[in-house]
């Protein structure tokens, strides 16, 4: 027999998935409930709040999303040969076809939750630091030891999850691509 997910991970996963389709302000937590299965009381008991609620899911999909980035970015670039580094762009543009439509859940909380210092905001924002921090492991793996690199790749990134969320436009992974692979063979050169 298996278990049933008990209901602080229920609440985690619906949150997740609520606040990515209709956003942090057009979820409430009446929906979030109905959709753990769980009551209002047992919401609160265990998160105190809505926005720490959020922020806890943020959290806990930061996780995942950041060990599903890199395991088949590492899987991809062993099946083309390519950097890793380029091989994160093919993941970008598969999610970006398959399940985050709506380009990055923490970009979009960022700019949905634009206030600082918010439990929300910072946990959108750790999770793009740690990207960030992703992307700098996979460059310095390369051998590429340059900040501003780093940070440009970011950008492209963010953009392209932005860009491609945005349009609903899985080619902007791949346009961003492009300018990574510029980026590098820029630097090879000087």
């Amino acid at each position: 027999m298996m278990d049933r997910p008990n209901a602080h991970d229920t609440l985690l996963a619906a949150t997740s998935e609520l606040t990515y389709a209709r956003g942090i302000t057009g979820t409430g937590v009446d929906a979030i409930a109905a959709r753990a299965g769980v009551t209002k009381r047992t919401l609160y008991q265990h998160f105190g709040s809505k926005d720490r609620l959020v922020a806890e899911a943020l959290s806990d999909r930061s996780r995942r999303a950041l060990l599903g980035l890199e395991t088949n970015a590492r899987r991809r670039a062993e099946e083309t040969g390519e950097l890793v580094i380029l091989a994160l762009f093919d993941v970008i543009e598969n999610a970006l076809h398959t399940k985050t439509k709506s380009g990055c859940a923490f970009i979009n909380a960022s700019l949905e939750i634009n206030r600082p210092g918010h439990a929300v905001r910072e946990a959108a924002l750790a999770h793009l630091r740690a990207r960030e921090g992703l992307i700098q492991q996979l460059l310095s793996e390369a051998g590429v030891e340059d900040a501003e690199l780093a940070a440009q790749v970011t950008v492209l990134v963010d953009g392209a999850y932005a860009v491609g969320g945005s349009r609903r436009d899985p080619a902007a992974a791949r346009h961003a691509k492009a300018a990574a692979a510029a980026l590098l063979a820029s630097r090879a050169v000087s």
